[in-house]
């Protein structure tokens, strides 16, 4: 009986720009644009070590996603130490998306350590690492940009709760919301999207029945995974 143990860590997301990440995405995350059938995605592995690499599309929670519009071409390859591998994500299906916003998915890849004939039968730990990064599916006619939806964002108050609606096409994703008033900061959400067309909610700690007279700051990602600082006196 071989004593082999193979961990596959899927539940280990580790960021693209890690040093010890192994092989890397070009970018944070991929937009691809409406009217076009395909994309690439540029992969590079700068360690000393060859990877085999599987992507997949997935659900939010990590699960397959075999209705997403798109083909991954190759879903699995071999990258070689110190070279970069271009794949193509296809378009199948993606005109039925709804063009007046956009809609988001989620790509995994994992890299697997390569191994030599003559350590097949040596005892090893094989840890498997899956990055995942998000997919906007942007449809060609959206009225304004994306580096300027967060602008149109609407709050207020109720019952106990911030409201937060936004009226454009575009994902606005908010790294860190903080409410200020008098000498007081709540942070209000961190890490989180806030969907097109839409409203949520964020819960707050503290009894604040109206943000007139406060201050909402925000740090916001834009396409190329920067930050964007915002500042509103509401």
């Amino acid at each position: 009986m071989k004593n082999r143990i193979n961990l596959l860590a899927c539940a280990c997301l580790m960021l693209a720009s890690s040093v010890h990440a192994g092989v890397v995405m070009i970018g944070t995350r991929v937009i691809f644009p409406g009217g076009a059938s395909n994309t690439t995605i540029q992969l590079k592995n700068p360690d000393p070590l060859p990877y085999v690499m599987q992507l997949q599309l997935t659900h939010e929670d990590n699960s397959p996603n075999d209705k997403a519009p798109f083909v991954i071409v190759p879903p699995v390859f071999r990258m070689e130490p110190n070279s970069g591998q271009t794949v193509r994500l296809i378009a199948n299906g993606a005109e039925k998306l709804p063009m007046d916003r956009e809609s988001v998915f989620y790509l995994n890849f994992t890299q697997l350590p390569s191994q030599k004939n003559t350590d097949q039968n040596k005892n090893q730990l094989i840890i498997a690492i899956t990055n995942r990064v998000k997919i906007f599916y942007r449809p060609k006619d959206l009225t304004g940009t994306q580096n300027e939806a967060y602008k149109y964002l609407t709050f207020s108050t109720e019952h106990g709760k911030i409201v937060v609606t936004n009226p454009t096409g575009y994902f606005i994703t908010v790294r860190r919301a903080v409410f200020s008033t008098g000498n007081r900061s709540i942070t209000l959400a961190q890490s989180v999207m806030v969907a097109p067309k839409s409203t949520t909610t964020w819960p707050i700690s503290e009894n604040i029945t109206s943000l007139s007279g406060g201050q909402m700051k925000l740090t916001l990602v834009n396409d190329y995974g920067a930050d964007i600082e915002s500042k509103r006196d509401l």
